[in-house]
């Protein structure tokens, strides 16, 4: 295997582990849902959201931009708040 095929390799294991975490984080946000929509509890709570881009800013050492740190987070909460409203819409594990 050249240089650039291990690089790549690389490279593909971290997505397969960062899907991983992101389908892992939207399991657990299912469970939220079902526990407020049990509750009777607002889903999209706003100063839940900014706490969690602003810890994950505070955790980015680099190389990643800020910025696109805070897009990428925003979408997970979006992608997030998305199940829990409707649950149904989540993809079924093979």
């Amino acid at each position: 295997m050249d240089e650039l095929s291990q690089f790549r390799h690389r490279i593909d294991e971290c997505d397969e582990g960062l899907l991983r975490l992101i389908n892992e984080r939207l399991k657990i946000c299912l469970e939220v849902g079902d526990y407020k929509a049990g509750r009777g509890l607002k889903v999209r709570i706003p100063e839940r959201e900014e706490e969690v881009i602003s810890r994950a800013l505070g955790l980015n050492d680099g190389p990643c931009p800020p910025g696109v740190v805070q897009e990428i987070f925003r979408l997970l909460i979006d992608t997030a708040v998305a199940l829990e409203e409707n649950p149904d819409t989540a993809h079924n594990e093979k």
